[in-house]
């Protein structure tokens, strides 16, 4: 999420040391919700596996465990952004999807299907955390906002891109759901294609 901009710079940036800490938190919390899920993880299992010292914890995430989850969020999401940002800007969006979709399933595999189902998982706490959920609504707009800027570049109608990118976006965590419920890549590797092709302007 970004913050409120400011015409005068009044807001100090970070040590290195604070930015560290708060990154090892982040990716600790990370590695730990992929593997124990959101309630298996508690704010000491949190310092413990980052090393750091129990005010850091409170200090860049006043408002806990619920914090540190939709940062996370954060985090994985500008990743997703990152690998789709930094591909060629005049590939064509299918071949785009697909090398994107190449990626993540290596990513799956390495994390043996771990990182799939974590936004799934982060969303059932809507009701109790809606911090939480609001934080993955965003990640999916997000996503889907990105890759609707790519189609329109291509010559989509804003209308076929904002449907396309959603579909997309749909397939891509559908396929990863039920990839890691079979322990299986196959329906990855379906909804990649079927993804791909959506974004061919042959298809227009």
């Amino acid at each position: 999420m970004s913050s409120p901009r400011s015409t005068a710079p009044t807001v100090a940036t970070p040590a290195p040391r604070e930015a560290d800490t708060r990154t090892r938190i982040l990716r600790a919390a990370l590695r730990l919700f992929r593997r124990q899920g959101y309630h298996g993880v508690g704010i000491n299992d949190i310092l413990a596996e980052a090393q750091a010292p129990k005010g850091s914890m409170y200090h860049h995430f006043p408002g806990g465990k619920e914090e540190v989850a939709a940062a996370v969020v954060g985090l994985i999401t500008s990743s997703l952004l990152a690998l789709i940002d930094t591909q060629d800007a005049a590939l064509p969006p299918q071949q785009l999807v697909a090398r994107v979709g190449t990626l993540l399933g290596e990513n799956v595999v390495r994390t043996r299907h771990e990182l799939c189902a974590l936004f799934a998982a982060f969303v059932a706490e809507k009701s109790s955390s809606p911090r939480l959920g609001l934080a993955v609504a965003e990640a999916y707009a997000g996503i889907a906002k990105s890759l609707e800027r790519r189609l329109i570049s291509a010559g989509f109608t804003p209308a076929q891109a904002r449907d396309r990118a959603l579909l997309v976006v749909m397939l891509l965590e559908g396929g990863s759901l039920l990839a890691a419920s079979r322990d299986d890549m196959a329906p990855f590797t379906l909804a990649v294609k079927q993804a791909a092709a959506l974004c061919s302007r042959e298809d227009c």
